[in-house]
């Protein structure tokens, strides 16, 4: 990985990846329109002078008209609209950029000398179960962020059909946690109550999640590129599932001190559940993750000057 395409390289998991693939001595290109992302997320990577920032929207052709003189060998595609409830408020939107924005970097990149191309999916395309799932299972997405993402894996298929000779990775991402996160989630709401000294308001808190830190997550997807030219699936969670509120007693434990949380009927999902990864295949590559979940936690917390 010389040259890099990273999209939505100042978001969350994007500007994690994009710091360390100019550790690892990789060119990086990244598109970002900064409508979640952030500037002073790519201030360390900007300073290796291996970074170059385009601002500019993925669904348009204009704006990544210069990717083609950049000539990528790796793309990493992280550029989408994530939050569920925004996403279920704004399906067009949603789709627009998840499926088409896709659409539109596969266009851009038709020229360039390829031979990784990674998908941020998401284990959302499994729906819900009590089990871990592998890659095998049958996909049943049952909202627009996961519909979203199962129908970018199937123009990532169509992709590989056009372009055997370059490794086509579908990364099925789990529930990330960390510095830099730009949606309101879980963990985001209950951090911006701790610091404003309010009552955290939430909704369901009995769904097991598989919580991993992001700098593993990253770990993770360098992972996924080594291999020879094929369409492959990886899941990246911890294998793990851990209910909203044991993550919430992890805390109080944490710091010493109980949260003041209150469930309110009007978050509350009732088609919500448990989901689980079994990370196994991803695994046997040599990749884990290097963060149980108090240890992520604190360092979250600390992070967030919260210790």
């Amino acid at each position: 990985m010389d040259r890099v395409l990273v999209t939505g390289g100042a978001g969350f998991i994007g500007s994690h990846l994009v710091d360390s693939l100019v550790d690892l001595g990789g060119d990086v290109l990244v598109v970002d329109d900064f409508s979640r992302g952030r500037r002073e997320h790519l201030d360390r990577a900007g300073s290796t002078g291996r970074l170059t920032l385009i601002e500019g929207d993925v669904r348009s052709a204009e704006d990544l008209r210069p990717v083609r003189d950049f000539a990528p060998d790796a793309v990493f595609h992280m550029a989408a609209v994530h939050h569920i409830p925004y996403c279920n408020l704004h399906p067009q939107e949603a789709l627009d950029v998840n499926v088409l924005g896709l659409d539109a970097v596969i266009r851009a990149v038709r020229h360039a000398p390829l031979r990784t191309f990674v998908f941020a999916s998401s284990g959302a395309v499994y729906g819900f179960g009590s089990d871990p799932w592998p890659e095998t299972a049958r996909a049943r997405p049952g909202e627009v962020y996961s519909i979203s993402k199962w129908m970018g894996e199937q123009v990532m298929a169509r992709f590989h059909l056009d372009r055997p000779k370059v490794r086509t990775v579908l990364a099925r991402i789990f529930n990330v946690y960390g510095p830099r996160e730009t949606n309101p989630h879980v963990l985001v709401d209950t951090l911006t109550c701790l610091k404003a000294g309010t009552i955290i308001e939430l909704g369901n808190l009995w769904p097991k999640r598989d919580l991993i830190f992001v700098t593993d997550v990253v770990a993770g997807l360098v992972a996924t590129v080594a291999g020879g030219p094929r369409l492959t699936a990886f899941n990246i969670g911890t294998g793990q599932g851990t209910a909203i509120q044991d993550v919430l007693r992890s805390i109080e434990a944490i710091r010493g001190s109980p949260l003041d949380v209150r469930q309110v009927l009007s978050r509350m999902r009732d088609d919500d559940g448990h989901l689980i990864s079994d990370p196994g295949k991803l695994m046997e590559t040599g990749w884990k993750p290097e963060n149980d979940l108090n240890g992520g936690l604190r360092r979250l917390l600390e992070w967030e000057d919260l210790l």
